[in-house]
């Protein structure tokens, strides 16, 4: 009886630990052998000289990168003028990347929710020095206190993914899907804040999860209506959505690769997080948000000066990051000739996706790069800035 027992507690304990821990368990197994590298999609017969440059260029990405699809696009003067993709969004059915397929973009959802803020600062339907408790009414706590403006820019003190008594354990790995911001908030609501706020810059998705139900308080509409309704159907975005399980039967498959070898990643859900790291996009569609985020097509200057300006912490210093409201804003001297060039950026990270949309408001230059796989924004940067050097007609790599 009693090794019965024991033996029953061990097959517990085992099967406790696969749920718990089960991203790990899944990621060593299910590994099968690359299909090889597609061709270039043969979009757009009639290029220019620029054009035939940037799917060159796209070529070399795609090698380096080692990702399963590359999809670029290109946007100045208000225009997309050019995009290409290569690749394979589901390697199982050898289904090509086109032109519409979305991706994760993770992190880069902040850049798309700076434009709702955008709409509705210019509106007055909202201010930066706005406190949660005015818009939000089920927030009763410290996180009432907290403004727009520490939320949207990292300094409010309230903390990141963490690991959790649920399965998995970690939060990134979420799995369980959202019905509302409200659901989502609860995460965190009750937990202390790392800082007093505008003390610190710590960087949290979470900070615009609770943006999002700052917008909802501010407008009566539930977060994705008002950002479908106010930002991404009066610019034609399409091929933008926030991630549900509905919307992601249209998205590329997402992926682990190593050497010659892939393998889909662990699924999750990113309901919990919209505003912040849930959004699947296409690259044109992240380009006509660019383009109209220069061109003052949803707000006017003074706006989008405030979305742009890094923020200071009480300290007078401005942040470590140059963050200001969604964006990064950094220069950078691309050509290697002395002369910085400012880029306003937002890079992101989801299971199985790398995502970088950059802007060039001195060029009126908006370039978005997706790729399904895992890594970092940082493998994008410099890929992008090859692509930046074409369109600014300088010299290329």
């Amino acid at each position: 009886m009693k090794k019965a027992i024991i033996s029953i507690t061990i097959i517990i304990l085992l099967l406790l630990s696969y749920f718990f821990f089960e991203p790990i368990f899944t990621y060593t197994s299910g590994w099968n052998n690359s299909p090889g590298k597609s061709e270039l999609n043969p979009i757009h017969a009639h290029k220019n000289i620029t054009q035939q440059k940037a799917d060159s260029i796209l070529k070399i990405i795609y090698k380096r990168l080692n990702a399963p699809a590359v999809s670029i696009a290109v946007g100045q003067n208000n225009k997309v003028i050019w995009s290409n993709a290569m690749g394979y969004q589901d390697i199982k059915n050898k289904t090509l990347v086109d032109l519409n397929t979305k991706f994760r973009i993770g992190s880069t959802s902040k850049a798309v929710t700076s434009l709702g803020i955008g709409v509705l600062l210019q509106e007055n339907k909202l201010r930066l020095d706005q406190k949660v408790k005015q818009l939000v009414p089920y927030i009763k706590n410290h996180l009432g206190e907290l403004t727009l403006k520490q939320l949207a820019s990292h300094t409010s003190g309230i903390r990141n993914y963490g690991v959790c008594f649920c399965f998995p354990v970690w939060e990134y790995y979420n799995n369980d899907s959202f019905s509302s911001v409200e659901q989502s908030v609860r995460l965190f609501s009750d937990d202390p804040l790392l800082f007093d706020p505008g003390e610190q810059f710590s960087y949290s998705s979470y900070n615009y999860t609770l943006v999002s139900a700052m917008l909802e308080g501010a407008t009566g509409k539930v977060f994705p209506k008002f950002m479908k309704e106010s930002v991404f159907d009066p610019l034609q975005a399409k091929y933008i959505e926030e991630e549900t399980s509905e919307t992601l039967k249209n998205a590329a498959k997402f992926y682990e690769v190593q050497d010659q070898q892939y393998k889909e990643v662990y699924p999750v859900n990113n309901s919990n997080k919209w505003a912040g790291g849930g959004y699947l996009a296409s690259p044109t569609a992240l380009v006509k948000l660019g383009n109209a985020f220069m061109n003052h097509c949803l707000f006017d200057l003074q706006t989008r000066d405030l979305l742009t300006t890094p923020i200071t912490l009480n300290s007078s210093e401005v942040n470590e990051q140059n963050y200001a409201i969604g964006w990064r804003n950094d220069t950078k001297d691309i050509f290697e000739n002395g002369t910085q060039i400012n880029i306003w950026h937002h890079g992101g990270i989801a299971n199985g996706s790398i995502s970088l949309l950059m802007l060039f408001p001195e060029y009126n230059l908006s370039i978005s790069m997706l790729a399904n796989k895992n890594g970092t924004s940082a493998d994008l940067f410099e890929n992008v800035y090859a692509i930046a050097k074409i369109f600014i007609h300088q010299n290329t790599i």
